[in-house]
């Protein structure tokens, strides 16, 4: 089916434009969000298309050289709302270099057909690449939304191709912005998808990283930063179920800093509060990728270390008390010294095991450990493992 190529451009631009105008309405509630950039390079696109419908009624510096550069714009802010939305530092230089040059270019070349043609079309598709190209690196947030958006910067560049391969073959006659042939109209067709696909797919991925921050907020410990209880639960509950099927050792660590009250009290709450990040920090610089540390309540964590046995977590367990008397945590100038009790379980979890009946037993431990003395580690007996 052949359409009227001035018509395509049009009914791109109408797309175009209502898109834009409801991401620029829900963006402006909140600049932070990316919406709003995305709504301007669809507004930006819309003009771009709207310039090619005046082609042969306007000057060619209007109709094409502002239309393409318009084209280059909007794939610039398409590609400065990629970064932004994954939260990375936007490199705007490098890509709002392009349509300057392009505007450049084009007008430099206005007065032939297939050099300016060959320009656009390469231009074009070289910002495309680079957006296909920062899409598929990896990101914080890389799902669903990522491939859309890539699928969506794969068609532009089977569009642009087209264009290429056309005037490589000396036709690029056929692919006049006035012309309606079979070519245009799958051109112009990818267009339509593309606007959508880039819109869509830079909307999902703002959703993504929404969902993604309520999970953190959701499964992290608000002051540390560390899992909190409901999450470390989870993963115990997790690492349980796996070194039972795979009877492997695990190690299951209930710490409780030294004289916290005290430091409360002497100190006040803020003290205590950078005491528990201090303690945080330190342990996850000395702690392997696949361990787990969670804040248990107050001024107790609970630690898992999987694959550990019982030589390996004692091991673990006294680097980090030497870690921790090395950096004790300063407030107001003054330096905090930080000690730590520890009630250790290691063994290959049971059928009878679970996390209730493991936490009981760390958790007597910890109790001995605080009661010879506190600053002492206490083992769980192997005659009371399993």
């Amino acid at each position: 089916m052949i359409a009227h190529t001035p018509t395509l451009f049009g009914a791109v631009a109408l797309v175009a434009t209502i898109l834009a105008f409801c991401l620029l309405l829900v963006g402006r509630f909140n600049r932070r969000d990316t919406l709003l950039l995305t709504g301007v390079g669809l507004l930006v696109h819309a003009l771009a298309y709207v310039c090619y419908t005046l082609y042969g009624h306007a000057p060619l510096l209007v109709s094409y050289a502002l239309g393409n550069s318009l084209l280059s714009l909007a794939v610039a802010f398409y590609s400065a709302s990629l970064f932004r939305v994954r939260e990375q530092p936007v490199p705007w230089r490098r890509i709002f270099m392009f349509p300057p040059l392009m505007l450049v270019g084009l007008m430099a070349l206005l007065d032939t057909v297939e050099p300016r043609m060959l320009m656009a079309s390469l231009g074009l598709m070289g910002q495309c690449g680079l957006l296909l190209y920062w899409a598929q690196r990896k990101g914080q947030w890389q799902g669903r939304a990522h491939l859309l958006l890539s699928i969506g910067a794969a068609i532009s560049l089977i569009g642009l191709g087209m264009r290429v391969i056309a005037i490589a073959n000396g036709t690029a006659g056929e692919m006049r912005y006035d012309t309606s042939n079979l070519k245009q109209t799958v051109s112009v067709a990818i267009g339509t998808v593309t606007v959508m696909m880039f819109s869509i797919g830079l909307v999902l991925m703002a959703k993504e990283r929404t969902e993604a921050r309520l999970q953190q907020l959701a499964l992290s410990d608000g002051l540390t930063g560390t899992l909190n209880r409901r999450a470390i639960l989870e993963r115990f509950e997790q690492r349980v179920q796996q070194h039972q099927r795979g009877a492997r050792p695990l190690a299951v660590a209930m710490i409780d800093i030294d004289h916290f009250k005290r430091i409360n009290d002497v100190h006040g709450h803020q003290a205590g509060d950078e005491v528990l990040c201090q303690c945080v920090r330190t342990w996850q610089q000395r702690l392997r990728t696949g361990d787990s540390l969670g804040r248990w309540g107050g001024e107790e964590f609970l630690l898992l270390l999987p694959d550990t046995d019982r030589a390996g977590a004692l091991r673990l367990v006294s680097e980090l008390r030497q870690g921790l008397a090395s950096q004790p945590a300063r407030f107001a100038g003054k330096s905090i010294d930080l000690r730590f009790s520890v009630g250790l379980w290691c063994g290959v979890p049971g059928e009878d095991d679970t996390t209730a009946s493991l936490l009981a037993q760390a958790d007597a431990a910890l109790y001995q450990a605080k009661a010879s003395g506190r600053d002492a580690v206490h083992l769980v007996a192997l005659d009371e493992v399993g």
